[in-house]
């Protein structure tokens, strides 16, 4: 279905992030001891509360970041792993962009690896740097170096289907020796921080009972003692496959307002406005409406500012004549002229580019 209009756009992608606080920023407080040993939603192979910092100047973002022992100047092929679990399954085939900023004084960062699975990797049977990781990071799309700055790395993964964890870590074969350089320290450490998974397709969406899942990852507590007892119990059983509720997909369905159907440098919708919205709204009667995305633009004439504020107005006023017909969430946005789709150097270029767009997500 679509709506009278005019044009149809690319959309800027509505998926959510499969991740949960991939910024640690929410800590957890940890059964054991009753402090903010780890963050939430994130659990280490090893007691964490030593490899979660808060430090608002060496932080990518926000003050928290996590590390990852690569190695151990005096313990063989000693190392650790963090693992979450995602708020969905992934979908056979479809695929999935990994972005998060990483760092290390060491060259380990070839062998830093990506796990996703089925299964809790907490309770992986075999020696850790026997498993092979779903990607290396030396696989990317851009190959991070070794440097004590942080940088992006991002990753396009195509999914095997039913993966329901993802765990990070050095999956090198070989053992990390040496010396660290670093006086009184035997770990070599990588430093992760500010981790998002979404899906490609932006109508692939989180899956209905995510609030569910989100209660479930957030209230996994057990750490120091009690989780190392309860990975101990679980590698003595066998292996099981994890319940994971899919990734939805949801058709857009796209209406576009030119700025023909405004007053004159104003966000007052005209008679003709009020008709087409008026026809919009009645043939959404009937639809499982997911929720309504409303996305106000301008040309590039004028002060940013003042773009920025028309583009604000002019959403708004869509979603206040819209709001009373729907209980869904309506989300309103307001770009000014960062988001042309057409020349602002011609008049028709700029006219097409002001404009407000409606995006209604409707379930399959």
């Amino acid at each position: 279905m679509r709506f009278l209009v005019l044009l149809l756009v690319p959309l800027v992608s509505f998926s959510q992030d499969l991740l949960l606080n991939g910024g640690f920023e929410e800590e957890n407080i940890c059964s054991e001891y009753s402090v903010n040993c780890a963050p939430e939603a994130w659990i280490y192979t090893v007691p964490s509360f030593t490899y979660y910092f808060k430090d608002l100047e060496l932080a990518h973002s926000g003050e928290h970041f996590i590390a990852l022992i690569a190695g151990h100047a005096k313990k063989p092929y000693y190392r650790s792993f963090v693992r979450s679990r995602l708020l969905c399954g992934l979908r056979k085939g479809q695929t999935y962009q990994l972005r998060f900023y990483i760092k290390s004084a060491y060259p380990v960062l070839d062998s830093i690896g990506v796990y996703f699975s089925d299964y809790d990797f907490l309770f992986e049977k075999q020696p850790y740097y026997k498993v092979v990781p779903s990607v290396y990071l030396k696989n990317a799309q851009q190959k991070p170096l070794q440097t004590t700055n942080w940088q992006q790395v991002t990753i396009n993964y195509v999914a095997r289907g039913g993966e329901a964890f993802i765990s990070l870590g050095n999956f090198k074969k070989g053992d990390l020796t040496g010396l660290t350089r670093i006086d009184r320290e035997n770990i070599f450490f990588v430093f992760l921080d500010d981790i998002s998974l979404r899906p490609i397709d932006p109508k692939e969406v989180v899956c209905s009972d995510w609030q569910q899942k989100r209660d479930e990852i957030y209230g996994e507590n057990a750490r120091h003692e009690y989780l190392q007892r309860l990975m101990r119990l679980n590698k003595s059983k066998p292996k099981e496959k994890v319940p994971t509720s899919y990734t939805r997909f949801l058709r857009i369905d796209t209406l576009i307002i030119p700025d023909v159907l405004f007053n004159v440098n104003s966000y007052t919708l005209s008679n003709t406005a009020y008709s087409i919205l008026d026809s919009f709204v009645r043939k959404t009667k009937g639809l499982l409406i997911d929720s309504v995305i409303i996305e106000g633009h301008t040309d590039s004439t004028g002060k940013a500012t003042a773009n920025r504020m028309l583009s604000a107005n002019r959403s708004k006023a869509v979603y206040d004549f819209i709001m009373p017909y729907f209980k869904e969430p309506i989300i309103t946005r307001a770009w000014g002229s960062a988001k042309p789709v057409a020349d602002n150097k011609t008049p028709w270029g700029r006219q097409k580019n002001r404009r407000v767009e409606i995006y209604l997500y409707v379930k399959q």
